[in-house]
This record gives structure tokens, C-alpha cells and sequence, in this order.
């Protein structure tokens, strides 16, 4: 494995050969520090190359394999790199996500281990992350979070293949992975997470009358995942049934089934037409109290619980979703407070709380993956996100596809369905 040494921005005449002859090293070793080199060998004014130190001459004597072997960090030095000193709400949620990383920190050291933290902020340019990169400390981290900026990735892949460093990505979810085994994306990819969310309702309540509510508004979100189920509905034969929300009595009866559970799935997560729908069953169920009525639907539903609680209860209402934020548990109350105490300002309103994300992942890998050297999940319970990460290939990196059901019964309970 080359160990990264220094960066190089190319001026105008410079070719693969000069610029390897100028840091004794081989074109070979040139552009295996940098896999995005095209094949003509041709790179533009301004770039920066990762420069490798040359390899070290071979030895005629065997290593033992007490030398080749891998140990656990006494220290695990672990690298948070955000864009933190932006002027944007961007910054303030990036803040704050590290706020709750280092509480798991704290958490973490509870229990015996050392942990080294460096955190920087990133910029949001290649250069400005590259400045960051060549900071000497950052070539033996074990664990790097960040960035975020598109532009910004390939540099920190490249980064962490070279030194060995796992990568984790907690906001990203649109990169391809392929070739890239060190790299953690946490933030469910939507087409995954809709997919996932979709076989999770057909496999679990197949017999189920489904109901495809048309708003006269559909979104791309809604269309994905009425589309997604429908077709895996289909497949275990049973065939989804269309609704208008403008429909009169007659047409909310005929799309009904009074010998099954009738889940009525709206094509777009917004509030309005839910409110419609709504009203329109409470109006319904007065003249036709003989039929049972759930609701389906989206990750931004956990935002209207505030005014929707007691229809979601009344409604028998499903809401899938990559993340709980339970707002009435006791551990929730109890991370608020220490969030407060420690820093001396309430968490912000967003969905999903980023504090509680940055806990979460933080626990997550510095306690359970790099600590421990496997994907385990410890007894710690999460406060708000969970993780499954999956290699889809034996040479990829892993994608989070965790997804659950947020089930707000008759009872006036909530129920978890993974």
C-alpha cells in the first residue's frame, strides 16, 4: 500500500512522465494515486495529483506474519472533515451533528477506549479539501466522516484507499461504490430505501386491500413508491386498487373491501392532501363504520405529527421511514437534556435530528466496527437512526439499506416493523 505524501497542482505543459520523474517515482505508481487519470494520460491545468512516496526497495527475506498482521489501534484516531464554517444552514446541521458525535465519543471513552478526534472544516471545493488532506496527522486515521460536496468525493475516496482508512459518508447516498471497499455510505440512497420500504409492506401484509389514492398532485417520491409497490403487490397476485381523492361516497365505498383491511396509500408525501384525505374518511366512516381503514405513507409524515397524531392513531397509520425520532420516549428526553447541559443550547427542530444522527453513527462505527473489528451491533439502543450496511458486491463498499415501519396503532401505540 503507498502512503500518501504530498499533493501536486499541474501546470500548463506538465505530462504523466515529468511530473513522476520529478518526485522519483513510476507513471505506474503516478496513476495508481490517482485512478481518475484518463487513459490519454492528459490532465488539465489546476489539478492537484496525489503524490505517493516511492516504494520501498524489496527485501530477500520472508516477513513473518506477526509483522504483516494487522493490530487494533491503542488509540483509534478518527477524522471528521464537514463543512463547518460556511455561512448556511448547512453549517449549523453539520455543527450539530458533530455536537452528537462527540457525545458518543464521551460514551465511548466511558467504556475504556482512547480515541484521537481531528476535526476540520472542509470547504466545498477540491482544493480546499486537498489543503485539509495534506495535514500529516490525517494519513493515520482510522476512520474518516465526511465530506459532503460531490466535487469533494473522489479526492476523499482516493484519500482513504491510499492510507487505509475506513471512509464513512453520512450525507451522501448518490455515489457508486463499485471498487471501493473502504467506503460506508450511512444515508439511504432514496431509490434503495423506497424499493426496500416497499418489499418490507408487501412481504409483511400481502392480504391487504391496497388502495393507490391519486391527489391530482403526484410527486416523482409518491410515483416511485406506489409504483414500487404495486408491482410488488402484483407479483404475490394481488392487485392494487385506484382511488381519486376528489371521489364521492360511491367511490371511496367501490375501492373499499369490507372483508379486508383496506390501506389507502396517497401518490404524493405532502401535507395538504393528506388533510383532504382525512376529512374525507372522517366523513366516510360516519355512514360506513363497518370498514377497517389504515393509512400508508412517507418519511416527512413524522414532521405533521404535531396536528396529525390522533388521525394517525384513528387511521391506523404506517409510515416508513430510514429513521424514528420518538419525541415522547424517555431516552429522547433524557439525550435533550444532555445535549442542553453540554452545550448550552437546545437542539435544533429539523427531521431527523442531527445531533441524535451524529450519536448514532458515531457509536455505531467507533464502538462496534473499528473497536471491535466487526459489524455487530452492540446493546446500545439508538436513539433515532439505525444502520445495515450491505456489500453488494465482494469488492464494493457498503450501502445502509435499513428501513422500518412506523406503526401508530388503534391502542394509541407506536410500534417499530423491521
Amino acid at each position: 500500500m503507498l502512503e500518501l505524501n504530498r499533493l501536486h497542482q499541474v501546470v500548463k505543459g506538465e505530462t504523466l512522465y515529468g511530473i513522476a520523474k520529478k518526485y522519483n517515482i513510476t507513471e505506474q505508481e503516478l496513476r495508481a494515486a490517482n485512478p481518475d487519470i484518463p487513459e490519454n494520460g492528459k490532465v488539465k491545468k489546476g489539478k492537484y495529483l496525489t503524490i505517493p512516496k516511492p516504494a520501498a526497495p524489496t527485501k530477500a527475506e520472508a516477513v513473518t506474519p506477526e509483522v504483516t498482521k494487522k493490530q487494533a489501534p491503542s488509540i483509534i484516531k478518527i477524522g471528521v472533515i464537514l463543512p463547518f464554517e460556511e455561512k448556511s444552514d448547512r453549517a449549523k446541521k453539520m455543527v450539530e451533528f458533530y455536537q452528537g458525535f462527540l457525545m458518543a465519543a464521551d460514551s465511548v471513552k466511558k467504556e475504556g477506549l482512547s480515541l484521537e478526534i481531528y476535526a476540520y472544516s472542509s470547504g466545498n471545493t477540491e482544493a480546499e479539501l486537498m489543503e485539509v488532506l495534506m495535514k500529516p496527522e490525517l494519513s493515520t486515521l482510522d476512520i474518516f466522516f465526511g465530506p459532503v460536496d460531490e466535487q469533494q468525493l473522489p479526492a476523499a475516496i482516493n484519500f482513504c484507499k491510499l492510507n487505509n482508512i475506513k471512509l464513512v459518508l453520512p450525507f451522501t447516498n448518490d455515489q457508486s461504490l463499485t471498487g471501493r471497499p473502504q467506503v460506508y455510505m450511512a444515508s439511504p440512497n432514496y431509490t434503495v430505501s423506497t424499493t426496500e420500504a416497499a418489499e418490507l409492506v408487501s412481504k409483511a401484509y400481502a392480504n391487504k386491500n391496497f388502495i393507490i389514492l391519486k391527489t391530482n398532485s403526484p410527486n416523482s417520491k409518491g410515483q416511485f413508491f406506489t409504483q414500487k409497490l404495486t408491482e410488488m403487490l402484483a407479483h404475490q397476485g394481488n392487485n392494487v386498487r385506484v382511488l381519486n381523492i376528489d371521489g364521492d361516497d360511491f367511490a371511496y365505498e367501490s375501492a373499499m373491501n369490507q372483508f379486508k383491511d383496506n390501506v389507502i396509500v396517497p401518490d404524493n408525501p405532502s401535507i395538504k392532501p393528506l388533510n383532504i384525505l382525512i376529512s374525507n374518511l372522517d366523513t366516510f366512516r360516519q355512514e360506513h363504520s363497518n370498514y377497517n381503514i389504515s393509512l400508508l405513507g412517507y418519511p416527512e409524515w413524522q414532521t405533521y405529527t404535531n396536528t396529525l397524531l390522533n388521525s394517525f392513531f384513528t387511521f391506523d397509520t404506517f409510515i416508513y421511514s430510514t429513521y424514528y425520532y420518538n419525541a415522547l420516549a424517555p431516552s429522547t428526553k433524557a439525550f435533550e437534556q444532555a445535549f442542553t447541559r453540554n452545550f448550552n443550547t437546545a437542539m435544533a427542530v429539523n427531521y431527523p435530528r442531527y445531533a441524535m444522527m451524529g450519536f448514532d453513527l458515531g457509536y455505531y462505527f467507533i464502538h462496534d466496527i473499528q473497536a471491535n473489528e466487526s459489524a455487530t451491533l452492540s446493546e446500545h439502543k439508538p436513539y433515532q437512526n439505525m444502520f445495515r450496511f450491505v456489500q453488494e458486491t465482494e469488492n464494493s463498499g457498503f450501502y445502509n439499506r435499513f428501513v422500518e415501519l412506523i406503526h401508530f396503532t388503534k391502542t394509541k401505540q407506536i410500534e417499530l416493523i423491521r
